[in-house]
């Protein structure tokens, strides 16, 4: 009977079944490779590869976890191919966020792995921790509103910060402005955060998302509507939120606050607008993402 290993670990909210396993093996002395060949000598069912999903019970008995505690904390969700990779294709990996290392100070400077709706800054702490330097951000109130904004509305919308919807909503402050650099690293990073969250909550609004799934609202309505957003975005919330509220389909015209343009067929642009012509499909598909159901190849 396999028993628990001599030193026990608690397990972090959220952290990967990987993460617990490198830290299990870490603290009592053992080489990951070493142990995972001792459980494929009991179950040849396993994978040679270490994968650690994939022996999710083992993992609990050898840590001391009640049963299920791995699988309750990375979201109750197990797929059929082992959680090996996560798959795009996979509906379930989809609702999985991709893994990111938890705050220094909540995870007591350890290196914790959590799978959770997460962003790079700590409300609890106060700091930014994306990367290596864990930039301290407690003088920056917009990036601690833009995390909330990520925790909340965004996370029920299954919109986490890696997602191809925050991807879209960089993409399209470049082009509508690009001297602005805000496709840089680091310091862009942190420096358009805020912006980037906030753009990203407006875009995939239900009043929006409504009407960028009509398959018959072409480019250059797509490029307008896109163009309006993110110029209303520039000049404040209150000015987006009318945006919004003024978006109507009427038959073969698409309403957008005062402007009424055709869902088909070309029409004078502005320069911004121009730019998001050729990506507008592409971005419409990033910003429906969390919308649209993977179907089987």
């Amino acid at each position: 009977m396999l028993s628990s290993l001599p030193i026990g670990l608690s397990l972090y909210p959220g952290e990967t079944p990987a993460s617990y396993w490198s830290r299990l093996c870490a603290v009592n002395a053992i080489a990951e490779k070493d142990l995972w060949l001792a459980l494929r000598k009991r179950d040849r069912a396993l994978p040679i590869r270490v994968t650690p999903r994939s022996a999710l019970a083992y993992i609990e008995l050898l840590g001391g976890l009640a049963t299920g505690a791995l699988l309750h904390d990375t979201g109750g969700l197990a797929c059929g191919h082992g959680g090996a990779t996560r798959q795009v294709e996979c509906p379930t990996c989809r609702l999985i966020p991709p893994p990111v290392v938890l705050c220094k100070r909540c995870a007591s400077g350890h290196r914790i792995v959590v799978a959770r709706m997460h962003g790079p800054v700590c409300l609890r702490h106060r700091r930014w921790c994306s990367n290596p330097d864990d930039v301290d951000v407690i003088a920056r109130p917009d990036h601690l509103a833009a995390q909330r904004v990520l925790n909340g509305p965004l996370a029920a919308r299954g919109v986490h910060y890696r997602s191809p919807e925050v991807r879209a909503a960089a993409e399209l402050l470049t082009l509508h402005s690009p001297g602005d650099g805000v496709e840089g690293v680091n310091e862009d990073e942190v420096r358009f955060f805020s912006r980037r969250v906030r753009l990203t909550a407006l875009l995939t609004d239900s009043r929006l998302v409504n009407i960028l799934m009509v398959p018959t609202v072409g480019t250059y309505a797509l490029a307008m509507i896109l163009d309006q957003i993110v110029t209303a975005h520039a000049m404040g919330h209150r000015a987006a939120l009318g945006v919004l509220d003024g978006l109507q389909l009427q038959g073969r015209e698409l309403r957008i606050g005062t402007c009424v343009v055709p869902i088909q067929g070309g029409r004078t642009l502005t320069p911004s607008a121009q730019r998001m012509l050729d990506r507008a499909k592409t971005i419409r598909a990033h910003l429906l993402h969390h919308r649209v159901e993977p179907v089987a190849r």
